[in-house]
């Protein structure tokens, strides 16, 4: 009878735990589709008083992942583009039309998950990590105390900032792309005039593929935003519960945009099947 019951409690113990991680993802989703909710309504409703701090972490945001986007491109633009799908091209006999096929590729992919992973690994975290801090030093609770909605005053500026930089640092990385292919094309292609590069930059860019690209990066950035709060609220155990919390929210993060940028892309090769086809 005693192993009987020990066997018992340790498939009781084994069912919980197996329930948990599922509870807990559950639990995650509704919280933040719940603040999602809050944080749009309170947005569009008066007074507005978080525009000044939606400026502030705007500027935060802008100044801490520029460079690292600026960077991360260069090095994308030299190494893989121009270099590795540049040698394949020219192996093909189609260097003429290098320019305009990195111009829609970077235009639909890089410029967009590169901006997207760099900006949710940098601001994203930082973002976390702060509210974190002040979860477990009670600075929310005490702001309840004296009558202050936390979503009002803490989630809805950081959400909108997030929402509105993230197609600015998005244009960024995209220009950067542009300008190092621009000048680094004819170096290591001679063949590839200046001139000729535009004229492909032109035929093969279809104004739907800057449509799909300005509605992508302001979908992630409020992603980005809306779940580095949800995170930093939720986070328990002081110190290492911030870091645990901080982990959570990149980890979640770097999934959700893969599956925007996914379902977007569907959409929009749906929308407007004509951009499959290469002109020029």
């Amino acid at each position: 009878m005693a192993e009987q019951g020990i066997r018992r409690g340790r498939a009781a113990r084994s069912v919980r735990s197996l329930g948990t991680p599922r509870s807990a993802g559950l639990q995650t989703a509704g919280d933040i589709g719940l603040l999602a909710v809050r944080s749009v309504r309170l947005t569009f409703t008066p007074p507005f008083p978080w525009w000044r701090d939606a400026i502030v972490e705007f500027s935060l945001a802008l100044r801490r992942c520029t460079l690292p986007l600026v960077l991360a491109m260069i090095t994308f633009a030299i190494g893989i583009a121009v270099l590795f799908v540049g040698r394949i091209v020219e192996t093909l006999g189609t260097s003429d039309r290098l320019a305009g096929g990195l111009t829609i590729g970077f235009m639909r992919e890089p410029a967009v998950w590169v901006t997207a992973m760099v900006f949710a690994g940098v601001a994203g975290s930082a973002m976390t990590a702060d509210i974190g801090a002040r979860r477990i030093r009670e600075e929310l609770e005490a702001l309840s105390v004296l009558g202050v909605d936390t979503t009002r005053a803490l989630v809805v500026p950081r959400v909108v900032a997030m929402t509105l930089v993230a197609p600015v640092l998005g244009l960024i990385t995209f220009l950067t792309s542009q300008v190092v292919c621009y000048l680094l094309i004819p170096v290591f292609y001679p063949s590839v005039s200046f001139g000729a590069q535009l004229d492909t930059m032109k035929d093969f860019v279809y104004t739907a593929d800057v449509l799909a690209l300005l509605v992508k990066l302001p979908l992630c950035g409020f992603a980005v935003g809306l779940i580095s709060c949800a995170k930093g609220l939720s986070t328990k155990g002081g110190a290492e519960g911030v870091g645990t919390a901080v982990n959570q929210a990149v980890v979640l993060m770097f999934g959700t945009l893969w599956v925007i940028n996914g379902l977007v892309n569907g959409a929009y090769l749906a929308l407007f099947p004509s951009v499959q086809q290469l002109r020029g």
